[in-house]
């Protein structure tokens, strides 16, 4: 025995007997005492095998199925003649491992790759690229049946590979030993090897891993039964056990305690299996970020989410979604259309986009296309000497021109107008001249883009320019929801100096009941009658008339109103019968919100 590989042998039992700190400790019988347990690494990279060393390792096999490993294959692709496995192995191992890290290398071996007559010359040059040992690696030990006995009887068994780790003996090199039957292992011994490893088989998990049918105890308890053969036969020798259904450190531990074994080699599970998962995620993570800040701001959006900040206020989804818009628009100078019912907000939001924009320094400049045919809006030269006609482009060049009812402009004034917004230059009426004019233009209609431009109120050329550059406003009678907060922000705008404001149960209800055909304007004026002489709370009593109705309080029995003798419960029942069990309406009949309707439903177990 060499000097090296006796000094190889001596750290390994040393570290068994624990001199090392590596993973966990654990009582083994039959062995001395308290001990660490062994553990080497079967990879096939220079960066598996540095991250294996800064991890502990103590000693690393360089194998064909940790190269395949790396490259999306199983290891059990091993098995088969993809590659020549010691000129492969030789490849990689001696550029990246065996001067990348300060501890022991094992080569894996093909006994099938060699002539006998090759093993001797074979070994030293091994010895010469700087290995410790080797390993018998590909193995027959995973291949059986009537395939098994073939290759044993034309001399491709597993006595080639005894063979094979006695040149290797003979050579001065440490031996590892794979194996799976008894009589395996009784060969083992009989040729001396070093470390006795019994491969369980095919690592289980991850992507590519081979489903194993044993638990980590059964497998434990059949290993030791070929360990305790082991060591009657080789006293005092190192045995470790590797593959199956061993995936995590815990089960490594289980399985060790239960063998008897002295420590354990990983191979898929110490690269394999983390770098798919720490990838995986990784990746995942990269992807997602992206996605996970756009659902982060829209929740922060509806925190603000009432929009108190810039006026346009609201928590329906309707209006989250036109706030996210206008922040997008706002910014870049371009045309917007800007759409909705009378009194919602609209020039609000021209205002709003003006304010956000690179020309706001100048005030806003608002014309109404039913007064404007293409003359006023981009000039006119004279005809017989008269004046120059100066335009509204022209005119708001450096800030924002606004135009009100877009849907009436002319279509020949709109094919203009979407050929400035092209070009950003245009002619006046009988003028030659090209003139530029940055005047940013907002739109402002009735109907949404897309349906103003299937009506054809909207020329074909001016709906491509405005795609995807459109605000829409939904009428009140579709945000009912949000009338509280609405009430509270017009009440602080009219009474600055006072403190908060808000409504009644009974006022609420009266108010979500009418249908608001003058928007946000209508109720902003509803709001100014009601405050004259009411404190900080708007009782029903103060409303005026909606509708031409009455408001006053309703009478005791009036529907949505619960009578003296009516239990809660029901109250909230005869409210979902009248509206089909339908949530939104019968929250709003009762003048509870949805969430508090939900509630006071499954307390009184009346969800369907």
């Amino acid at each position: 025995m060499t000097h090296e590989r006796t000094q190889l042998l001596d750290d390994l039992r040393r570290a068994c007997a624990g001199r090392h700190t590596l993973l966990v400790g654990a009582a083994i019988g039959g062995l001395r005492g308290r001990h660490t347990l062994l553990v080497g690494a079967a990879i096939g990279t220079g960066l598996a095998a540095r991250a294996a060393a800064r991890g502990g390792a103590d000693f690393l096999l360089a194998l064909a199925a940790g190269r395949f490993r790396t490259m999306g294959a199983s290891s059990i692709a091993t098995m088969l003649a993809l590659r020549d496995s010691n000129a492969f192995v030789a490849d990689f191992a001696c550029s990246e491992i065996v001067d990348a890290t300060p501890i022991p290398v094992f080569f894996g071996a093909c006994a099938w790759g060699l002539a006998e007559e090759e093993f001797s010359p074979f070994m030293e040059r091994l010895r010469g690229w700087g290995f410790a040992g080797v390993v018998n690696f590909p193995t027959v030990s995973h291949v059986d049946g009537r395939f098994r006995e073939a290759l044993e009887r034309t001399g491709l068994g597993f006595a080639r590979e005894v063979r094979l780790l006695e040149e290797a003996r003979a050579a001065g090199l440490a031996t590892v030993g794979y194996f799976r039957r008894r009589e395996e292992a009784l060969a083992l011994a009989q040729a001396g090897v070093d470390v006795y490893c019994f491969n369980i088989g095919w690592n289980a998990g991850g992507a590519v891993g081979v489903p194993s049918g044993e638990s980590v105890l059964q497998v434990g308890n059949r290993a030791r039964g070929h360990i305790k053969a082991i060591r009657t036969a080789d006293p005092g020798a190192l045995c470790v056990i590797e593959g199956g259904p061993i995936t995590t450190p815990q089960e490594m531990h289980e399985a060790c305690r239960e063998a008897r074994a002295d420590g354990y080699i990983g191979g898929s599970t110490i690269d394999r299996l983390p770098s798919e998962s720490s990838m995986e995620e990784m990746t995942a993570a990269f992807k997602l970020v992206s996605t996970l800040q756009r659902r982060i701001d829209r929740l922060e959006r509806r925190l603000d989410q009432t929009g108190q900040g810039m006026g346009l206020v609201g928590r329906t989804d309707a209006l989250v979604e036109a706030r996210a818009r206008l922040e997008h628009l706002g910014a870049d100078g371009g045309p917007v259309w800007v759409a909705g019912p009378d009194g919602s907000g609209r020039s609000l939001v021209a205002t709003l986009l003006h304010g956000r924009g690179p020309q706001r320094q100048r005030p806003p400049m608002t014309v109404d296309a039913r007064h404007l045919d293409g003359g006023w809006l981009f000039g006119a030269e004279p005809a017989d000497g008269g004046r120059r006609r100066l335009g509204w482009v022209e005119a708001a060049n450096g800030t924002t021109l606004v135009i009100e009812n877009a849907e009436e402009l002319a279509p020949g004034t709109q094919a203009e107008l979407a050929a400035f917004l092209e070009r950003g230059s245009f002619r006046r009426q009988g003028g030659q001249d090209s003139l530029r004019s940055n005047a940013r233009i907002i739109l402002i209609g009735t109907a949404g883009l897309e349906a103003a431009a299937g009506a054809g109120t909207l020329v074909p050329d001016l709906a491509r320019r405005l795609a995807r550059r459109d605000i829409d406003l939904p009428p009140l009678s579709e945000r009912l929801d949000d009338i509280p907060l609405l009430v509270e922000h017009f009440a602080a705008a009219l009474r600055p100096s006072a403190g908060p404001v808000r409504l009644s149960p009974r006022a609420f209800r009266l108010l979500i009941a009418h249908d608001w055909p003058g928007n946000l304007r209508e109720l902003r004026a509803v709001v100014e009658q009601a405050l004259d002489g009411s404190g900080d709370v708007i009782e029903a009593e103060a409303l005026p008339a909606l509708d031409g109705k009455r408001t006053g309080r309703p009478r005791p029995d009036a529907p949505g109103d619960r009578s003296p003798k009516q239990s809660e419960r029901d109250w909230i029942l005869d409210g979902l019968r009248r509206h089909r069990f339908r949530r939104g309406e019968t929250a709003r009949f009762l003048g509870l919100s949805r969430k508090t309707l939900y509630n006071k439903m499954r307390h009184y177990g009346l969800l369907e």
